[in-house]
């Protein structure tokens, strides 16, 4: 393999791997993994913020989320691309975001943003 070629795998991006679309079975908290492997982004953001409206509706404290964990631009977000900084900043966000969840973590909205941040 030529040097070039070499640098140019190596540059990959990991969303563009075939792989990651063909996937038999997939982690997941509410769904059987196979069930999880056939659902599609847009539905675990849906049932994400789904669950975050119905917290919302428990305690108000959550609404900071909804512009960072929860906004349509998580949907693109691909960690592996970002910053060491950018990475950091998303791991205090979902940190401070589980921990807050915590008391409620046995209601169903609680597990429907849990799937989303699974899946993300």
């Amino acid at each position: 393999m030529t040097s070039l070629a070499h640098q140019l795998k190596r540059l990959a991006l990991p969303q563009n791997n075939a792989n990651l679309f063909t996937r038999k079975e997939v982690a997941s908290l509410l769904f059987d993994p196979k069930e999880a492997a056939r659902i599609d982004r847009d539905t675990f953001f849906a049932l994400g913020c789904t669950g975050l409206e119905e917290l919302l509706g428990i305690d108000l404290l959550f609404e900071e989320f909804q512009e960072t964990l929860f906004s349509q631009a998580s949907k693109g977000l691909e960690r592996s691309v970002q910053s060491k900084e950018v990475n950091q900043k998303l791991d205090t966000s979902i940190s401070l975001f589980l921990t807050r969840l915590s008391p409620y973590f046995l209601l169903k909205p609680a597990q429907k943003c849990i799937e989303w941040l699974i899946h993300r």
